[in-house]
């Protein structure tokens, strides 16, 4: 008797379709196993943008530095976080996330987030204490106020590594886990960083109207180191801080919410530097912020005992 999965053509096109199937199969695999790659790419190309901006950063540095080259070097910081954010997005929907990739992703934030932003400030502080204030004749000498602002930026480099080692004690692969950090993730210091030294560049190159005043720029210049120490700290704090992609950005939201985000964005078409850099550090005080609001409204909704009156006798 002949085998009627030979001859009979339903079963003819079942194995064809199994068939089919196999080999979509087999070449997902082969795709995921490609795309292996693509992370760690994405991570290796974030310390390379850290990297050219330390570059920019010190092009200049057996002279005054030029605004044009630290702009670039803050630019640079900023597509580092691009790349930060995409390496660890692919890792998660290759099913690729390692401790070896995590061990590098750290490694190229220390560089990107960590140097960079570090030598960024000290370099930015100089163009603004050697120009502009000495133009002012407020301070005749800048070189101790320099070695203050060296302080700051190895005080900002220390606490970055620190709060790097510790995320990686900590960290979990589960993306659950990324929806809030404990203390400032250093990403977000090193915007705080760069968005407010790309404001003093744009100050510099005005040469009329209110914002080209000297006064301003030296005001800029002050505000910098401070944001700067207290980037630093906030990174070895314990206040919570969200995250932005998977907090302010994915799922749905409100009429209103999507209302501030409109005013946002005009804000930053009218004064794009002065937005960015009021916005990066408002998420870089928004822990400490946040934590003093939610202890006010605590106490407002803790009941307070009942203190019974005294009758006389």
């Amino acid at each position: 008797m002949p085998d009627p999965n030979s001859t009979e053509p339903a079963a003819q096109e079942r194995r064809r379709l199994f068939a089919r199937r196999l080999r979509r199969r087999r070449a997902g695999k082969r795709i995921l196993q490609s795309t292996a790659v693509l992370p760690g790419l994405l991570t290796v190309a974030n310390g390379l943008a850290g990297f050219a901006s330390l570059h920019y950063a010190t092009k200049d540095a057996l002279g005054d530095a030029s605004p044009a080259n630290l702009a670039t070097a803050a630019w640079l910081i900023f597509a580092a976080m691009v790349f930060d954010m995409l390496d660890g997005r692919v890792a998660r929907m290759t099913r690729r996330t390692s401790d070896f990739g995590g061990q590098l992703d750290s490694l190229c934030d220390v560089i990107s987030f960590g140097v960079a932003p570090a030598m960024l400030i000290v370099r930015a502080e100089a163009m603004v204490l050697r120009g502009q204030i000495e133009r002012l004749s407020i301070i005749p000498h800048a070189l101790g106020i320099e070695r203050l602002v060296w302080a700051v930026a190895a005080v900002y480099l220390a606490c970055g590594a620190l709060r790097l080692a510790r995320f990686n004690v900590e960290n979990e692969p589960d993306e659950s886990a990324h929806f809030y950090f404990k203390g400032l993730p250093i990403p977000g210091a090193a915007a705080a960083v760069a968005s407010l030294v790309l404001l003093l560049d744009s100050l510099a190159g005005i040469e009329q109207g209110w914002r080209s005043s000297p006064w301003l720029l030296a005001a800029v210049g002050t505000t910098l180191p401070v944001v700067t120490l207290l980037a630093g700290l906030l990174m070895v704090s314990r206040f919570t801080y969200s995250h932005v992609v998977n907090h302010y950005i994915r799922g749905k939201r409100s009429f209103n919410y999507l209302v501030k985000l409109i005013l946002i964005a005009l804000a930053a078409m009218v004064q794009p530097y002065l937005t960015l850099a009021c916005v990066t550090t408002a998420y870089a005080l928004s822990g400490p912020v946040g934590a003093v609001a939610r202890r006010l409204a605590a106490r407002k909704t803790t009941p307070q005992p009942h203190q019974a009156g005294t009758t006389g006798t």
